[in-house]
């Protein structure tokens, strides 16, 4: 029997949907990405060709909504957060940072939770 995919959510650009995947899978969603190696090759056609489409099993569609909706909004803050002031914004929640914190007092995120062995 063959799984039925539904579309969670529709991008311009593939790293925006390689985001949503990846956080999907993170929650053991799984995910498929369509049109992306095809939108990847000239951005300019995304329009033409809908968008790249993050689709997940029908079962999962709830919880993936989910999801997209919560990088949505997180997004959405994070950039009116960065446009409306000079100081820096966290990345993983968009609150204000002052420029010699070295982690988010809000959500405890850090840029050295960032860095690798290999930097």
């Amino acid at each position: 029997m063959q799984t039925e995919y539904v579309v969670v959510d529709v991008f311009d650009h593939v790293v925006d949907a390689e985001m949503l995947a990846m956080l999907l899978t993170r929650e053991g969603l799984t995910p498929q990405l369509v049109d992306n190696h095809t939108v990847g090759m000239n951005w300019m056609h995304s329009g033409a060709y809908g968008g790249i489409k993050v689709k997940v099993p029908e079962s999962q569609s709830n919880h993936a909504k989910q999801i997209a909706s919560q990088l949505r909004t997180q997004s959405k803050a994070r950039l009116h957060s960065v446009a409306s002031s000079n100081e820096d914004a966290c990345l993983a929640c968009g609150n204000q940072m002052a420029e010699d914190d070295d982690a988010c007092p809000e959500c405890g995120w850090s840029y050295a939770d960032t860095t690798t062995a290999s930097d």
